[in-house]
């Protein structure tokens, strides 16, 4: 675990965002506003960028669940925000499942996902008592672990 401004939280993403593709999922997990979907943000840009791609304003799918962005013919993205799913059930219902290898994943939110994809890199941010930075523990699994 360390400690990281907002910049380098970007850098991180941007690390990140070479090595996933479709199939992937990232968690990311933290209290409200501890910086999940700035990763995103910068995560999915990072990745429009890399693909010559006009760069969408990346926002929070808190109401609708999942936000998708198409990157190219060969990669999607689906963004979730599982944060108003209150049971499996309603989870079952995200669609998740079914294109769980079809898209890279990014879910906020995700302490209701029992079957865990294999291939993914788990993120928790916390805040500090500096406003400025946030805790940041990210763990690799699958063909991510080194």
């Amino acid at each position: 675990m360390e400690f990281i401004s907002i910049k380098q939280l970007q850098k991180l993403a941007q690390e990140i965002s070479k090595k996933v593709k479709v199939g992937d999922t990232i968690h990311l997990q933290g209290e409200i506003g501890s910086g999940k979907t700035t990763f995103s943000r910068f995560l999915i840009q990072s990745i429009q960028k890399k693909n010559k791609k006009k760069l969408e304003e990346v926002l929070s799918p808190t109401f609708n669940v999942v936000q998708y962005y198409n990157i190219n013919k060969k990669l999607n993205i689906a963004h979730y925000d599982l944060y108003r799913i209150g049971v499996i059930k309603d989870l079952i219902n995200t669609g998740l499942y079914e294109q769980e290898h079809t898209f890279l994943n990014i879910i906020e939110w995700p302490e209701l996902i029992k079957k865990k994809n294999k291939n993914r890199i788990d993120i928790i941010l916390k805040h500090t008592k500096d406003s400025n930075l946030r805790t940041c523990n990210v763990k690799y699994y699958g063909r991510f672990k080194k």
